[in-house]
């Protein structure tokens, strides 16, 4: 009788222990999708996007994209939305929305190129006129445009307006050669023109190859004085630059790659690795290669000075008397003896 007892209550505790677990269960919150779903509704879709954002990281269920893809859609973050609507047709290909969703992608992409034709619109340099600016040297020039004859516009110094097309701007001045040029004025702001008139009476002086009467030194025939040797200067010819510059650009490259050289075999000692030891290699004949370019650009550079004429070799030109003194050579090459051997011996002057 107590075996009975015992089972009926243990079988009503079993019974009355759901019942008691579901009076002090909470009530469930409502979840983010539905929070989600009535800010849509409400037009806060900033909220809405968060929300339905909170809902997939809660169970990753695809059919949220759709809700996503609304929500930036709706927004007129139309790439994005492109995005999500791709993403929601890529995983739910038996969805009966897919071409209601394609449509939306349709509007996205048409708003894209609108806002895109706006954008270059406001970029674009707004049709009007332009000020020019036109000077020359020495004023007092007439000034046409588009034009070589007819009436002139004014006289330089002169500000004129023209639209943004390119325009040829003419300058004449009795005396003076015509000069013409095509402007572009279609750049925002002021555009300045300055143009140095040539004059048509302008002549280079002449010097007389011959001269019949015996002539003083230091004095030309018209009593002057005698014209300035020609100069002589090193620094103005291109070649001394130009062999300066490729003997830096040389130098400097092959410092940087036999660096670059120790580098990598420094690297090679800690680690034994064959692709650094091949690379190591390659910038070593690459220094190699840069630092002999360096010496025979260098080298040629200083031929180059050592045969470049001085001030004292300049020919003379008849309207002088014969020097008194001679100036000596650059540099000889003469042969020469000593007690055992014979050579050549080498001399230059600075």
């Amino acid at each position: 009788m107590n075996r009975v007892v015992w089972i009926f209550s243990l079988f009503g505790l079993l019974l009355l222990s759901p019942i008691a677990g579901a009076q002090v269960r909470q009530p469930k919150a409502p979840g983010a999708l539905i929070i989600a779903d009535q800010y849509f509704r409400e037009g806060a879709f900033d909220k809405a996007l968060i929300e339905y954002q909170k809902a997939f990281e809660a169970d990753y269920n695809p059919a949220i994209y759709y809700n996503i893809a609304q929500c930036l859609h709706r927004m007129e973050h139309y790439q994005k939305a492109i995005l999500y609507y791709e993403l929601f047709i890529s995983k739910n290909l038996s969805s009966p929305l897919i071409p209601h969703v394609q449509k939306h992608i349709a509007q996205c992409e048409k708003n894209l190129q609108e806002a895109q034709k706006i954008q270059e619109a406001h970029t674009r340099t707004a049709p009007g006129l332009r000020k020019v600016a036109v000077v020359s040297e020495p004023v007092g020039a007439e000034v046409y445009v588009d034009s070589f004859t007819g009436t002139p516009v004014g006289m330089t110094p002169l500000m004129l307006e023209l639209d943004t097309t390119p325009h040829l701007i003419v300058l004449k001045k009795a005396g003076y050669k015509d000069i013409s040029q095509l402007v572009d004025v279609g750049v925002p702001g002021m555009t300045l023109l300055r143009f140095v008139l040539e004059d048509v009476n302008r002549k280079a002086p002449v010097v007389s190859s011959s001269v019949e009467a015996p002539l003083t030194p230091g004095v030309t025939p018209d009593g002057g004085q005698p014209p300035a040797a020609p100069s002589h200067d090193i620094t103005k010819q291109w070649w001394f630059w130009t062999g300066l510059a490729v003997t830096s650009v040389f130098t400097i490259s092959g410092v940087m790659t036999g660096l670059r050289t120790l580098d990598l075999q420094s690297q090679f000692e800690d680690t034994g690795s064959v692709s650094v030891k091949d690379r190591g290699e390659r910038y070593r004949t690459w220094t190699d290669v840069l630092i002999g370019g360096a010496l025979i650009t260098g080298v040629a550079t200083g031929v180059a000075i050592l045969l470049f004429p001085g001030p004292g070799t300049s020919p003379k030109t008849s309207l002088s008397v014969r020097p008194e003194t001679s100036a000596p050579p650059k540099f000889s090459l003469l042969p020469s003896c000593g007690p055992s051997a014979c050579g050549f011996s080498f001399g230059f002057t600075f």
